[in-house]
């Protein structure tokens, strides 16, 4: 009986013991961590904290703050200066008046065509035909028919958005043919790109384009883009002519891509359009900072000494 309640005694105290190794490896253990990693986190603090104090000993530090805002301010408004240059111009904008008494999705499809229609007696109008020039445009800009909706309501929003695009295709065309382009046999409509390299401050829009040309209205044209008074380039350009012993004007066939470029404010530096559209002025927008990656302040701050201090020095 005696070693029956001495081997519980033993079970008992093991059991006990092995509770509180549990509690401490599963419990304990990564609060007892946790309080190192924060003293270890103190004592960096201090030692910054000492080594500020030494290096700015003597300094008031409204008068530093003064001295650097009087830095960086010359260099924000020059950056605010140049800003203008970079946007898209009325490329995106349209009348957005629907009938009252009528359905906007009906409403839309009029507009719709009507842009369509406008769009292409141009094209004749300048070329004398239709076969020249692409006859999909509605599909190149990814204009939406009122079909494409099926039976679900439609926003003012999307219409809007959509006959944005159309104007945006209205204004291409419109400088393809005041180009003197003899026929235009490709567009391709890039997504919008916010490049890292121009430190996220610039939203570019592209264009492909494959066309016929003469050389002097080529020239004409690239000579025309460099006066423009806001931002086109082309980045990329090939030019081919398979006639050269021709005695006659040559017709070259052009390949290019035409960048237009737009500044970001400070409300759009976290967003960026929907890829496979083109973008309009009020774009659907999804964020490019991701949900679960708040940014510190560390980081906050380098950003901000980037955008207004090193990329305008």
């Amino acid at each position: 009986m005696k070693h029956k309640e001495q081997i519980i005694g033993v079970v008992v105290l093991v059991a006990v013991f092995s509770i509180m190794g549990a509690a401490w490896q599963f419990h304990f253990k990564e609060i007892f961590d946790g309080y190192k990693q924060d003293d270890k986190l103190r004592e960096t603090l201090e030692t910054s904290y000492d080594q500020l104090t030494e290096t700015f000993q003597g300094y008031k530090p409204e008068l530093l703050i003064n001295e650097w805002q009087n830095y960086v301010q010359p260099w924000r408004n020059a950056r605010e200066e140049r800003a203008g240059y970079f946007n898209l111009g009325d490329w995106f904008e349209v009348e957005f008046t629907p009938d009252e008494d009528r359905m906007l999705k009906f409403w839309y499809t009029d507009e719709s065509e009507k842009m369509l229609r406008d769009l292409y007696m141009k094209v004749y109008e300048k070329m004398g035909g239709y076969d020249r020039f692409p006859q999909n445009m509605r599909s190149i800009l990814n204009v939406q028919t009122a079909e494409d909706w099926g039976g679900r309501d439609i926003s003012p929003f999307e219409i809007e958005l959509n006959l944005n695009y159309l104007s945006f295709g209205q204004s291409l065309t419109e400088f393809l043919l005041d180009s003197k382009m003899t026929s235009v046999s490709a567009i391709s409509v890039w997504p919008r790109r916010v490049p890292a390299m121009y430190a996220n401050l610039l939203e570019l829009q592209t264009v492909g384009v494959q066309c016929t040309i003469t050389a002097k209205d080529l020239v004409n044209m690239l000579d025309k883009l460099r006066q423009e008074p806001r931002y086109f380039s082309v980045e990329a350009i090939k030019i081919s002519y398979a006639y050269i012993a021709y005695n006659v004007e040559p017709q070259l066939n052009v390949g290019l891509l035409l960048t237009q470029a737009r500044y970001l404010t400070p409300k759009d530096e976290t967003e960026m359009p929907v890829t496979g559209r083109p973008a309009a002025g009020r774009d659907t927008t999804v964020s490019r900072v991701s949900a679960t990656a708040e940014p510190g302040i560390f980081s906050k701050a380098w950003t901000w000494f980037k955008r207004n201090v090193l990329v305008m020095n």
